[in-house]
């Protein structure tokens, strides 16, 4: 029964005292919105820099004389050291937060990332470029954490019925971050205020976030302060917890996880994203400024267009994709597959298109293909890290990300190899077929190998589900299933 679907009655809302009592808020969505703007602030963090150091080692950009500006020439190395540290800590992120809050480490990591935002004018004035580029790592160390821990969140608060969508919505926060960042951060550049005062918003953007969220948020609905009965009990029972009391000290079952062909599925999806979405974010616009005529920093539609859509398409996808699989048009397993399939070989054939392509509304309406349809992939093998395993779903994704992002590293360095004249174009033509295989490739082996059913080990062992309804007797004996993940 959808327990959901019934007005909540009074005497299962909570006492008067609680911050938010009204029965009609539901506290899942509260939850999706906290991190669908966390994932703004992450994002818009991470990018501003991108254009603000332009105004940074250029002078007259701003109306104010007194803002500081630099004769740095090592910008390349200030941009990427971000992606330094950034993939380190994704392997340890879920597994920590096995043991400890992902509440307050989410709440921790933001105000390091936030802090560091609001440190880097004085930092720049004080120590040159080293003093951004250490902001930068720190940065990136405190990011690692957000989207497993994110993944980790929502596989407690998601319920089956509306995870698609959900995750989207969620997600759809990295696009939006990417959109608002460099307009907005363009315009204070040029402004009396200056460079600085991009820090100085998206910042505090993050410390004030950290304060809504250590006010409305919580690990999971059983410690939420203010949920009702019924809707902690519709979250609990579709994810299939109502049999079962959360334990917290569950090991994580490592040889079970390493040797799952589902998950080698999902990881496979994750390189597959993560190597093309880093070859378009990072080696597009070089293409476009030394074989084709196109300025990419001079011309908004080639360089926003594409994240705009792909904004707009990224929440669509998670209804979409809930629909079908409520109106019995598609199994779950049948859903993540083809979401992932269109957010794989359609970007892949556009990759290869545009390696022809002459026209700059043609490259145009490529790219916006490329960058949008990718993520349809948050449907795909993104979402499935909770189907398999919501209880693992952080460890999950901090290892298959992980792996990803350390991969797509070796995209820009392949293109360095493989490119050695930037202005050839058949150079350029084997890198895009390069991506596109990639793509493709990972994508066949996702929709062959994945599974869309919550696997064995990421269910409580029975033996630890007695110790918490009562106490052990000798006639207590552990399940298989409990034997097997202790023994992994």
């Amino acid at each position: 029964m959808d327990l959901d679907s019934k007005r909540p009655r009074c005497c299962q809302t909570t006492p008067a005292t609680n911050i938010i009592s009204a029965s009609w808020i539901r506290i899942r969505y509260v939850q999706m919105t906290l991190l669908f703007f966390l994932m703004t602030v992450s994002y818009a963090i991470r990018t501003n820099l991108s254009v603000a150091i332009v105004a940074m080692v250029t002078t007259d950009t701003s109306s104010n004389n007194d803002v500081p500006t630099f004769s740095w020439t090592n910008i390349g190395i200030i941009l990427s050291s971000f992606y330094w540290s950034y993939a380190i800590l994704q392997f340890f992120a879920g597994p920590i937060a096995q043991t400890f809050s992902p509440r307050w480490i989410l709440f921790i990591v933001t105000l390091i990332f936030s802090g560091c935002c609001l440190l880097i004018p004085i930092m720049s004035v004080q120590f040159g470029s080293a003093g951004v580029i250490a902001c930068r790592v720190i940065q990136g160390l405190a990011q690692g954490f957000i989207l497993p821990l994110t993944h980790n969140m929502l596989g407690k608060w998601a319920p089956t019925e509306e995870r698609s969508w959900i995750n989207t919505s969620v997600y759809s926060g990295c696009s939006f971050g990417t959109i608002i960042s460099m307009p907005i951060t363009g315009y204070l550049s040029s402004s009396k205020f200056g460079w600085p005062a991009s820090f100085y918003l998206f910042g505090g953007l993050g410390v004030a976030w950290c304060c809504f969220w250590i006010i409305f948020s919580a690990d999971r609905p059983s410690t939420h302060k203010t949920i009702t009965l019924e809707e902690r009990k519709y979250i609990e029972s579709s994810l299939g917890q109502d049999q079962e009391e959360y334990v917290d000290d569950v090991k994580v079952p490592w040889k079970a996880i390493m040797t799952s062909l589902p998950y080698w599925a999902i990881i496979f999806g994750a390189v597959g994203e993560s190597w093309g979405g880093t070859f378009l974010v990072t080696e597009i616009p070089t293409y476009l400024s030394k074989v084709t005529d196109i300025d990419i920093e001079e011309n908004g539609l080639y360089s926003s267009a594409p994240y705009v859509v792909a904004a707009v398409l990224t929440v669509m996808y998670g209804p979409l994709a809930d629909y079908l699989i409520q109106a019995g048009i598609t199994s779950r397993k049948t859903s993540r597959r083809l979401f992932h399939g269109i957010g794989s070989f359609i970007p892949a054939g556009a990759l290869i298109w545009l390696a022809y392509e002459e026209s700059p509304a043609g490259i145009a309406i490529l790219l916006i293909v490329a960058v949008s349809l990718n993520g349809a992939m948050f449907c795909g093998h993104n979402v499935n890290h909770i189907d398999v395993s919501p209880r693992f779903s952080g460890v999950l994704f901090g290892i298959s990300n992980g792996i990803g992002q350390t991969l797509a590293i070796l995209a820009p360095l392949l293109v360095q190899f493989v490119v050695y004249d930037e202005t050839d174009k058949s150079l350029w033509r084997t890198m895009f077929v390069i991506a596109a295989i990639i793509y493709a490739g990972t994508a066949v082996f996702f929709i062959l190998y994945s599974s869309a059913e919550r696997q064995w080990w990421d269910k409580v062992p029975a033996a630890k589900s007695r110790k918490m309804d009562r106490p052990a007797r000798k006639t207590d004996r552990p399940s298989e299933d409990a034997e097997e993940i202790e023994r992994l």
